[in-house]
């Protein structure tokens, strides 16, 4: 490991990453837009309904099916079994522009003797394309997805599974996210936070 990655770095043993805005890049307005024009909704209408229910989509309480058909009833509308199909690709899709730099650094944490962890919030969909798809949860040492422990972030449920499979204590953790709420829930059970609001900024805090 290059020598600059051996700064702050050095206090942890382990990591735990978010998925979404920090692993790969957010959706963009042209995703939502192209994912509207699927469902035959205004986008900001789809929108709208896309994250009301996503949390009980992430957490399995909702099937993929149920999903999409509560979007599509809170328009006053229904999809047919190929518009959902082509809904959930498209989303998986839309989910999977990974930013190279961060993946370039888990290695890298990794071949320094670290324990690194994924935490997500995803639904089943997602995580079984990743699977399928491509090797990049091959790059974990343990992986917490919330459709597997039917817990969602900012549930403790959910942190005290990613420890417990990470095998490093809480203070002795650094966990990147870039949402607020997400944060101060695993500041709740001790474990070390950074808000991941911009990565050349994180990681330069972290190296030097």
């Amino acid at each position: 490991m290059n020598t600059w990655s051996m700064a702050l770095v050095d206090s942890y043993q382990g990591f735990i990453f978010d998925y979404g805005g920090v692993l790969v890049r957010h959706q963009t307005d042209a995703d939502q837009a192209r994912l509207a024009e699927i469902a035959r909704i205004p986008k900001n209408t789809f929108s709208e309904l896309y994250w009301s229910c996503r949390l009980d989509y992430d957490k399995a309480s909702l099937s993929a099916n149920d999903y999409w058909a509560a979007i599509a009833a809170g328009a006053g509308t229904s999809f047919t079994q190929n518009t959902i199909e082509q809904l959930i690709d498209f989303d998986n899709i839309s989910w999977m522009q990974f930013d190279s730099v961060m993946w370039d650094w888990i290695d890298q944490l990794r071949a320094a003797g670290k324990r690194v962890a994924m935490l997500s919030n995803m639904p089943r969909e997602l995580g079984e394309a990743l699977k399928l798809r491509t090797q990049r949860l091959a790059s974990f040492d343990h992986l917490t997805l919330s459709y597997e422990v039917r817990a969602v972030k900012p549930e403790p449920a959910i942190y005290e599974h990613c420890l417990e499979g990470l095998g490093t204590s809480p203070d002795q953790t650094l966990f990147l996210d870039d949402r607020i709420v997400n944060i101060q829930g695993a500041e709740l059970l001790g474990i070390r936070c950074i808000q991941f609001t911009d990565r050349d900024d994180v990681l330069l805090r972290l190296r030097t």
